[in-house]
């Protein structure tokens, strides 16, 4: 383990614990996760509800903050996901911008920030 590992493990866990929160309705449980942040790229490995097998998804993202206006413009550039018939409606999302409102988004994702996850 490098010091890379041991800096980033606090943040991937609090990405992880987000993501699991956010898409609690869809996934089981994250079985791994790796965030590059220098590349703005996110690789997950879960298993989803309904799903027998786990799943890889490969996303890489761009993120606006606005504090002005209390919200968060994420935009998926690219998207993989290893099951074929998902991977083909994810397709529909890329390059989207998608907005999440309220200051406690805001406020979250600008701490995400500042701390280096996103």
């Amino acid at each position: 383990m490098n010091w890379k590992d041991i800096v980033n493990k606090p943040k991937n866990i609090a990405v992880q614990y987000l993501i699991q929160y956010y898409f609690r309705r869809y996934i089981n449980r994250m079985l791994e996760l790796s965030i590059d942040n220098e590349n703005k790229k996110i690789h997950a490995v879960v298993e989803l509800k309904g799903e027998a097998n786990p799943i890889a998804i490969d996303v890489q993202y761009e993120l606006n903050v606005n504090e002005n206006k209390d919200g968060v413009r994420i935009t998926a550039n690219s998207i993989s996901i290893s099951r074929e018939w998902i991977n083909s409606i994810a397709q529909e999302f890329t390059g989207k911008e998608f907005a999440v409102q309220g200051k406690d988004s805001t406020r979250l994702f600008q701490l995400l920030k500042q701390i280096g996850i996103i």
